[in-house]
């Protein structure tokens, strides 16, 4: 048996999916020697980099544009500058993202690196009086994958083609219309309404090769509704929510309904569950699995002189901030560190003006000991997984006061038994246990000095935690999977 992964992985075609519910899954998935395919339905040219990322390279693959553009390549291949053809006297303009291409004085192509690691080109701009004409877009297998018109009067795109290796175009679609043109051998048919119908085609194609006990797992999004109404697919259909997505289609009142077709679904929270079945769908043909799984880790903060506090806090402000500010400033070993999209420049005045009273050890204050004071505060854009990771091995507490919870900053304080403090109640933390709920302001004062205080309190919470994550743990997720499984078997799967 092949567990067949279909993710929405639309968004991600030049950066890394991160917090994704497909990615877990494969992982999950892998470590219990399972038999894993991932059926890529999105332009992915820089795929290698993420399956590589993300300890996910044992997967099988198939890109319906791998088919669809006649591609058989496998290994990663950088190119080079000098493998493109240049006009005579060009010159290259080094910078730390882009090299800038100028030929007779003028703007004629920014070749640009790839956002994760800097190491190879992805993608070159053509210019024509400082306006974009073309991109081109560079598969991490060393070929121009896609190449993009632009009109130069309003600047918006036109056309796209998508090439073959040897830089014949496979497939076109005329951005004003929608209309697709392809060159394929295995349909009949080359003219398609938009590009959905003909990712439909080509995805239909390929399970007609997919054995009918296998299990195909998508994840739920516009886009794959859509697949499995036009594919529907013969194979057991389980369809994976996540609250990253349903969440924004929530807010436009536009959750997608579930086709007939999908046997099961799994939802990633409680909270997730409960929504979604108010808004009409069967309790009993779905299942919570969260995607984190939660195996304890060593901390080394128990050893640390130093102890850091981390802060989610999608929504800082300033009445929040100048409370738990207060509070850290009367502990000189802590470090706050606040993981935030917003502008800071209003906290960096606060404590600019809090360093200004901030004395020494010995009563005195001194640039030193202002200096010392600003160094405790520190603001970190939003983090990749990766970085969370290293971070959370250090740290004494997790704070998280936003409405709607960072679920993978909690699962991860739990597998580290660090303990929380949430303003709403989750799968990850239990009041009281490994954490505490703070339901307005004035209970923050109350929660830090619990933990600051005492570090046996600390010591209890981690107790908790390890109980805790038991429940969702790599055993445990697996579990939950295969009762998955044995319901559809058991609910007679027939297409």
């Amino acid at each position: 048996m092949t567990l067949h992964i279909i993710p929405d992985w639309h968004d991600y075609s030049m950066i890394l999916p991160e917090f994704n519910d497909s990615i877990h899954q494969a992982q999950l998935f892998l470590s219990q020697n399972q038999q894993v395919e991932l059926i890529l339905v999105d332009f992915l040219p820089n795929l290698r980099g993420i399956l590589a990322e993300k300890n996910i390279e044992a997967v099988s693959t198939w890109s319906v544009y791998d088919f669809l553009q006649q591609v058989r390549l496998q290994a990663v291949k950088p190119v080079a500058l000098m493998d493109f053809s240049w006009p005579a006297g060009a010159q290259f303009i080094d910078l730390p993202d882009r090299v800038i291409v100028r030929v007779a004085d003028a703007h004629y192509a920014t070749v640009w690196l790839d956002m994760l690691t800097r190491s190879r080109f992805e993608r070159i701009d053509l210019m024509s009086d400082n306006q974009r004409i073309q991109e081109l877009m560079i598969d991490d297998r060393g070929f121009v994958s896609r190449v993009t018109s632009f009109d130069k009067e309003n600047h918006s795109a036109t056309k796209v083609d998508y090439l073959t290796p040897s830089g014949q175009v496979a497939m076109q679609q005329d951005l004003e219309t929608g209309h697709v043109v392809t060159k394929q051998l295995w349909t009949m048919q080359t003219h398609f309404d938009n590009l959905s119908q003909v990712l439909a085609a080509a995805l239909n194609d390929h399970l007609q090769h997919v054995p009918e006990t296998d299990y195909l797992i998508f994840a739920q999004s516009q886009l794959t509704q859509f697949l499995v109404k036009h594919v529907s697919p013969q194979q057991p259909t389980i369809f994976s929510y996540q609250a990253q997505r349903t969440r924004a289609q929530l807010e436009r009142h536009v959750l997608l309904e579930k086709p007939e077709q999908v046997d099961f679904s799994v939802v990633d929270t409680l909270k997730q569950s409960e929504i979604i079945v108010k808004h009409g769908y069967q309790s009993d043909d779905m299942m919570v699995i969260p995607p984190y799984v939660t195996d304890i880790k060593a901390s080394s903060q128990a050893t640390m002189p130093i102890v850091p506090i981390y802060w989610s806090a999608k929504e800082l402000t300033v009445a929040v901030f100048s409370i738990v500010s207060q509070i850290v400033a009367h502990y000189s070993n802590v470090i706050l560190l606040v993981e935030t999209s917003q502008n800071h420049e209003v906290y960096d005045d606060m404590i600019e003006a809090a360093s200004l009273s901030a004395a020494n050890e010995h009563g005195l204050i001194d640039e030193n000991s202002q200096q010392s004071y600003k160094a405790r505060f520190q603001f970190l854009p939003p983090q990749n997984e990766a970085s969370r990771q290293r971070y959370m091995s250090n740290v004494r507490l997790l704070i998280d006061l936003d409405d709607i919870p960072d679920h993978h900053l909690q699962a991860t304080a739990l597998t580290y038994g660090i303990p929380q403090i949430n303003r709403v109640q989750t799968d990850y933390m239990v009041p009281g246990g490994n954490g505490q709920l703070v339901t307005n302001d004035e209970q923050i004062p109350t929660a830090l000095h619990f933990y600051l205080d005492d570090y046996a309190n600390v010591d209890k919470s981690r107790v908790v935690a390890i109980e805790m994550s038991q429940a969702s743990n790599e055993e445990m997720l697996w579990i939950k999977w295969q009762q998955v499984f044995n319901k559809i078997k058991q609910g007679g799967h027939q297409k």
